[in-house]
């Protein structure tokens, strides 16, 4: 990447920039072609080896106005800043952010900070006020912002601002404007619906003050070769790859000592361990968006193909070879489980696979708040139940929904609570039609009432949404339709 400064040469005033600040500029180009007039009538004598000189003035002067028209920029989002006041390096930097574009992998935020990961690598936090950012370029002055916190600021203003303010917007060297509210005010308990605006990842829960990096969810090297080995099969999921095979990063091996004679996906997985060239070339391969959407798809094929196995068992008795017979305690276990499994990975995963994630939640919910009958009544096979078995041991719905409790934890929407509201948002329809079959059948009270608080939460995001406040100053012009 060229430095920021080379892109200075480029920049210029055309047609579209604002009229009032182009007929000042011009009035005063007129006024200096007048003076200039006035002092070749004064001059008219002069030796002709003074035209040299005067050509030296000349492009000394175009060299000036080069600079003034710097001062003046329109930034992707159509807000035009004025860069007037700051030194030459943050107005490079400036000019190198506002005419960019870089792409946000997610934010989160946690009380008073706000943070950015951008897919460059570098990572943007505001905290209490102050923007910091993770790049050689800012931590080789962080006294000025860098061109990711410049670029980072003019989509935030633009989201936020309900009107494009008024031409020539002021920015400080920290990146922000002095006739602006402060940002990290302006984004208080509104994160999520910009994000929402501007199509980035959200991510639920706290922003490490620490900042270290999240973007591997904390798996060890090991757990994400496992991962990316099993995203090759149909059915097996990490937790389930090849258990036989332990590794640890704590003594480094060459890549003859990785290779197991006769067994190419030992050797392939202890590579990947311990050589980063391979665990690169894998991870290419199999990103980690990929791996979580895999992931959160066979454990929803599961709970699938568990149900309609049960149907067929239910109904007919009959079962694939080596199974055993399936109760509905059986079932319920298993779904549990599985949903398990989704919670524990949501927060592994981060910002990854969200959706996939709801989308597994919300269908197993689905197949369950329909499923309150007797499941054996009128069977043809003749079924025998065990001593002792009720008509709730029979319904599926009463052993996950019926008889839930917030001690023991309320199946599925525990795992939906940790998913971002935005995500849930649609799935509203059927989160209603799950709620009205349970209140229908008469839900313990915390279920319902959770639920509720769900379905609640997705929709104000869509009202908070719409009834953000007004932060523009007057006389700006509509902001413009996305």
């Amino acid at each position: 990447m060229s430095p920021p400064t080379k892109q200075l040469g480029k920049l210029s005033i055309g047609e579209n920039m604002p009229t009032t600040r182009s007929e000042v500029r011009r009035a005063q180009d007129v006024e200096a072609a007048r003076r200039d007039e006035e002092d070749d009538d004064d001059f008219s004598d002069d030796p002709p080896g003074d035209e040299s000189d005067e050509s030296e003035e000349e492009e000394e002067e175009e060299e000036d106005d080069d600079c003034q028209l710097a001062s003046m920029v329109r930034a992707r989002s159509e807000i035009v800043y004025d860069l007037e006041s700051l030194e030459m390096e943050s107005r490079a930097r400036a000019l190198a952010g506002l005419t960019g574009q870089f792409d946000v992998v997610y934010c989160r935020e946690a009380p008073g900070i706000y943070e950015f990961q951008l897919a460059e690598r570098p990572r943007v936090r505001i905290r209490a006020g102050v923007p910091q950012c993770t790049c050689s370029e800012f931590e080789n002055r962080p006294d000025i912002a860098c061109r990711h916190i410049f670029w980072l600021v003019d989509q935030l203003y633009d989201s936020i601002s309900p009107r494009t303010p008024p031409p020539g917007v002021p920015l400080s060297s920290d990146g922000f404007s002095p006739k602006l509210p402060p940002l990290d005010e302006l984004l208080r308990n509104r994160l999520e619906a910009v994000a929402e605006d501007l199509n980035w990842p959200y991510v639920p829960g706290i922003a490490s003050p620490s900042g270290s990096d999240p973007e591997h969810g904390g798996m060890t090297r090991q757990d994400k070769v496992r991962d990316i080995l099993s995203a090759f099969s149909e059915i097996t999921l990490p937790e389930e790859f090849r258990l036989d095979l332990a590794e640890t990063t704590g003594q480094h091996l060459t890549p003859e000592q990785c290779i197991v004679q006769g067994d190419l996906e030992a050797t392939l997985f202890r590579l990947a361990v311990h050589d980063d060239n391979v665990y690169t070339s894998l991870r290419k391969a199999m990103p980690a968006g990929a791996c979580a959407g895999i992931y959160f798809d066979k454990v929803q094929k599961r709970s699938r193909d568990l149900l309609a196995q049960f149907d067929v068992y239910r109904e007919t008795g009959r079962l694939p070879v080596g199974e055993r017979p399936l109760d509905v305690k059986e079932v319920a276990r298993r779904l549990r489980q599985n949903v398990d499994r989704i919670q524990a990975n949501v927060s592994v995963r981060v910002p990854y696979g969200s959706k996939d994630a709801a989308q597994a939640l919300v269908t197993v919910l689905q197949e369950v708040s329909a499923r309150n009958i007797d499941a054996f009544e009128g069977n043809r096979w003749g079924r025998v139940p065990p001593p002792g078995e009720d008509e709730d041991d029979r319904n599926l719905y009463e052993q996950l929904i019926g008889q839930a409790n917030e001690a023991e934890g309320l199946f599925v929407l525990d795992a939906l609570e940790e998913l971002p509201s935005s995500v849930l948002r649609q799935y509203l329809p059927h989160l209603n039609e799950i709620l009205n079959k349970i209140e229908i059948n008469r839900a313990p009270s915390p279920y319902v009432l959770k639920l509720k608080s769900l379905i609640h939460d997705a929709e104000s995001g869509v009202t908070s949404r719409a009834k953000r406040p007004a932060t523009a100053q007057a006389g700006g012009s509509q902001k413009r339709t996305r």
